[in-house]
């Protein structure tokens, strides 16, 4: 016990303090991205010991059998659905494009949905070009609200309006507050954990993303168990979302979206298309 103790104090300095009595403990959810190029990582990411969310990349060489293993393990299953970026960076397999009409976009989502169809939930692949538009924002969360399905905004730019046309549209909704690994170091993973349990501790809650890399993956595995101890609650993503109520005249009035830049954003990466082991 004295081990677990000092292994904890040295990963999440500070955490040790008494949850007050009465209070609920901070609660905190971690999606892992780009999951379904790795068979291996994918399913490293399905062992953590924790409800880790698993967003699979739709026609991915192994998201379909991933997607499976995740969801029979109790793991909750997204789209980590590919979109436009301003770098105009190539997008995998079944993207959405810039320019893409209504029929196009609702299309390219319905396919990628039937490919992941344990998926309770999408966020986005990058997207810092495709989530600044309202327009083709209203087309997809309109979408997901037919399927009965969650939105959470990765936030890869600061001027996104994603969360919010979900929010108007009264799409269950959830945003990004850290990205854990955009810095792969372990010194650095450990300072964005640590960031995140401030965040649960001011708000109650908080959301992180995170990939399968080795070095996160091997944080996560020394660092979850140790939660419960340290009076943090690991929960699905499912359990921090906003679910808006909305009447009629709310969701015929036209969109005013706010753009902020209170979150990070992260370096958008493109998966490569070749397949790995």
């Amino acid at each position: 016990m004295a081990r677990r103790i000092l292994t904890l104090a040295f990963l999440l300095p500070g955490l040790l303090i008494s949850s007050v009595s009465g209070l609920a403990a901070p609660r905190i959810a971690i999606i892992i991205d780009d999951l379904g190029y790795s068979r291996q990582q994918g399913q490293a990411i399905i062992d953590l010991p924790a409800p880790v969310a698993c967003a699979v990349i739709p026609f991915s060489p192994h998201g379909r059998r991933l997607a499976e293993r995740a969801s029979l393990a109790g793991k909750e299953v997204l789209v980590h659905m590919p979109m436009a970026t301003q770098g105009h960076q190539k997008l995998d397999r079944g993207g959405l494009q810039n320019g893409m009409d209504e029929p196009q976009l609702l299309e390219a989502v319905r396919q990628a949905l039937g490919q992941i169809p344990q998926a309770r939930g999408l966020n986005n692949h990058m997207g810092s070009a495709l989530t600044e538009q309202p327009q083709t924002m209203g087309w997809l969360m309109a979408e997901l609200k037919a399927h009965q399905l969650f939105f959470v905004d990765s936030r890869t730019s600061s001027h996104t309006v994603a969360q919010q046309v979900a929010q108007q549209v009264g799409l269950p909704n959830a945003r990004r507050d850290v990205f854990l690994d955009n810095n792969r170091n372990p010194v650095s993973i450990n300072q964005q954990f640590n960031r995140l349990i401030r965040l649960a501790r001011q708000h109650g809650q908080a959301i992180a993303i995170g990939h399968p890399y080795p070095e996160t993956v091997h944080y996560l595995q020394q660092v979850l168990p140790l939660m419960e101890e340290a009076g943090i609650d690991v929960v699905p993503v499912s359990s921090l979302l906003s679910t808006p109520a909305v009447t009629t005249a709310t969701s015929q009035a036209s969109v005013n979206i706010r753009t902020s830049s209170d979150s990070p954003i992260s370096i958008e990466r493109a998966r490569p298309i070749t397949t790995r082991p």
